[in-house]
């Protein structure tokens, strides 16, 4: 799916007051740049933006869940990152290259209010409050994406695993998690893995009652606490 193929905006100002309010936004964003956010919406698996395209918008995610991947030389997807709000989409790319450096996509139907970068131009680049906004995001973003980096890269699979299922996870009517791994496959070359070796590990967490796997669907009314463990138990404490 591409980014822009399901993307909806919004015009609904008490949502837009809403959102504002509830993440303090007045506090970082003059009166011209908050008179310049729209509402856009993202369904379930659709790129928020796609590697070496140009943004137009700076994101701030308010509602939902999004996981950030970026091309090995390879054409090996690597995964980065997952966010949850209050996070920044296009705060990297916003000084002098407008062109994304990663794979923004949803895990789960998405809420962000979009500030256009011709408006950032011409009334945030000589506000200091702003500014000093948008450093706290990247220093919050590096130390995010260096912890996140070494355990996805230097621990074993199950840990690697286990944490994508407990980034991934989001709950229904019945009060179950469930997790859309989305096949198999892709995943492992998310993960840096061998399909093989990936079917070992989740076979490994059924066998253990960690997981209950159906298809590309985990289901388990106790996952979240019984991965948590399971990395808290398995993960050295210098990954952390």
């Amino acid at each position: 799916m591409l980014k822009g193929e399901s993307m909806k905006k919004i015009t609904n100002n008490e949502l837009l007051i809403y959102y504002v309010n509830k993440y303090s936004l007045y506090s970082y964003l003059n009166k011209n740049l908050l008179n310049s956010l729209e509402i856009h919406t993202f369904n379930k698996n659709e790129f928020l933006c796609l590697l070496n395209d140009k943004l137009s918008y700076m994101y701030f995610l308010v509602k939902g869940k999004y996981k950030v991947t970026t091309l090995l030389s390879s054409g090996k997807s690597l995964l980065i990152c997952f966010n949850t709000p209050l996070s920044v989409i296009g705060d990297i790319e916003l000084i002098e290259n407008p062109y994304a450096d990663c794979n923004v996509q949803a895990l789960e139907p998405c809420i962000c209010l979009a500030l256009p970068i011709n408006m950032i131009k011409e009334y945030g680049y000589n506000d200091p409050i702003f500014l000093r906004f948008i450093i706290s995001s990247l220093q919050k973003k590096l130390r995010q994406n260096s912890s996140y980096m070494s355990i996805n890269m230097l621990s074993k699979i199950e840990n690697r695993f286990a944490s994508y299922l407990v980034s991934s996870i989001y709950s229904n009517n019945s009060g179950e998690i469930l997790v859309d791994i989305d096949g198999i496959n892709n995943l492992a070359e998310l993960l840096g893995s061998s399909y093989r070796h990936l079917n070992r590990v989740i076979r490994n967490f059924s066998d253990l009652k960690i997981i209950e796997k159906n298809k590309n669907i985990i289901k388990n009314k106790y996952i979240f606490s019984h991965l948590e463990l399971y990395i808290l138990n398995n993960v050295s404490s210098r990954y952390l």
